[in-house]
């Protein structure tokens, strides 16, 4: 297994949030689900370095670029390592 930041995860990728970094756009990702240990699921990345879409506790979040490099994930080395 290998930690990455949520940004450089490509779509259908899972992982696990391991740390989080804590400057004041990070918050507002925590309150809404993106806490440590809650897996998470990239949905769509956005050309042109827009936002992203990702997928946790049931719910899909719309999430820029600059936020999810301060979210650490720790991704399997291969998807079916993930279950």
């Amino acid at each position: 297994m290998q930690v990455k930041k949520l940004c450089d995860l490509k779509p259908d990728e899972v992982g696990v949030i391991e740390r989080v970094d804590t400057p004041e756009e990070v918050m507002a990702l925590v309150q809404m689900g993106c806490c440590i240990g809650s897996e998470v699921e990239v949905k769509h990345v956005a050309p042109l370095n827009g936002p992203m879409a990702i997928c946790t506790c049931g719910r899909t979040l719309a999430v820029r670029k600059e936020a999810a490099a301060h979210l650490w994930v720790r991704v399997a080395a291969e998807q079916s390592e993930v279950a």
